[in-house]
């Protein structure tokens, strides 16, 4: 083993500065604060009908600088759908509408995360629902401070695109074919 002497401090200090400062930084790792809000909107006759997912997991890591290394999943308990009435509840987890005997759960994750300009980005990845597997965008708006950040987002989904209402349901009428989805989280930086 080679002795550390004055002479050869000087070089080994500079690489080891040099390894550290070229090795990648990435993103922080962020956990939902609160219980945080999805929400979803279909129309019922050309009226605007709104429920929630009361149940669902975010996986985010994310940092402004280092979108290369940013990722976020998102993880929806399909049978805690709430449209506010338990008859309704039951039938949207029938296999027509969610099927969620079968398919348990909604899963994004992203492949990338993009900036669209100050403090808005939109995460593109691959949506698993019901068995169907597609492409969506997510726009949303990210406001960091310290530790602390929110991130809001809405995007629309087309619901027969993934069988969501199957056979008759499958029309436009009486239950419109876009699903507006929105999300409003409150994150705390992990260390």
């Amino acid at each position: 083993m080679a002795k550390v002497t004055p002479s050869n401090l000087v070089p080994l200090l500079f690489l080891f500065v040099f390894a550290f400062a070229s090795a990648p930084a990435q993103a922080a790792e962020w956990k939902v604060r609160d219980k945080g809000e999805f929400t979803f909107e279909v129309s019922f006759e050309g009226v605007g009908t709104s429920g929630q997912f009361t149940q669902f997991d975010v996986a985010l890591k994310f940092d402004p600088k280092q979108l290369d290394s940013s990722h976020l999943q998102v993880s929806v308990n399909l049978a805690a759908a709430d449209m506010g009435d338990p008859e309704i509840n039951e039938i949207i987890a029938d296999p027509v509408w969610f099927d969620a005997g079968k398919f348990p759960r909604a899963v994004f994750k992203s492949t990338r995360i993009e900036a669209r300009g100050p403090d808005k980005f939109v995460a593109t990845g691959v949506l698993d629902l019901k068995g169907k597997r597609k492409e969506v965008t997510v726009p949303f708006s990210w406001s960091e401070k310290e530790k602390r950040a929110d991130m809001r987002g809405e995007f629309i989904v087309q619901r027969i695109a993934f069988d969501v209402g199957s056979g008759e349901w499958a029309a436009a009428d009486p239950i419109g074919i876009d699903v507006k989805l929105q999300f409003n989280l409150s994150l705390e930086r992990g260390n």
